[in-house]
């Protein structure tokens, strides 16, 4: 009897660790899926009274994934004529649901200075030849060939006016 009893322990414990072991191998392989995130932008409020944001990361990396919002109305190519003044910020062709606009065109000041501007875009910050010294004229930062553009009107080394979304240079900055 004793013989017997000690077969079906050895059985029993032999049994549960092969199944506890391809149950844990069985878990162990289960693939996982991974979300991807895009980088966005969302400001709401006065913009030109502390235009740092254009100096942050999350911005700039925003602008080269193309999504970018203030105060509810995100920056894409839309084909509209109309206008909206939101706080101080100025949206060009605004789509008619008023969700959506090419431009959005805003006054900072001389609260940024040109050469904060070259340490966060560096290279990638290039300039409107316009025949002045490099102090002075239009500056952009456009990732895509065709994508979604910062303008900055620079004046004597100081940001005067920032400009941002889809567009021609001449239609952006008039």
């Amino acid at each position: 009897m004793k013989k017997i009893t000690k077969v079906c322990v050895a059985t029993t414990i032999a049994f549960s660790t092969l199944l506890g072991a391809s149950v844990t191998g069985a878990l162990v392989q289960q693939p996982t899926a991974h979300a991807a995130t895009s980088s966005y932008y969302n400001y709401d409020g006065y913009a030109g009274q502390n235009a740092s944001f254009v100096l942050d990361k999350h911005f700039k990396n925003a602008i080269k994934a193309e999504n970018v919002k203030f105060n509810g109305i995100k920056i894409k190519s839309t084909t509209s004529n109309k206008s909206v003044l939101k706080y101080d910020q100025y949206f060009r062709n605004v789509s008619k649901d008023g969700k959506t606009a090419s431009l959005l065109d805003m006054e900072v000041k001389g609260q940024l200075s040109l050469t904060q501007l070259k340490k966060v875009y560096s290279k990638e910050l290039q300039k409107i030849d316009n025949g002045n010294n490099n102090t002075t004229g239009i500056y952009y930062y456009q990732p895509k060939q065709n994508g979604m553009t910062v303008w900055f009107d620079v004046n004597k080394g100081k940001v005067d006016r920032v400009v941002l979304g889809y567009s021609t240079v001449q239609q952006a900055m008039n």
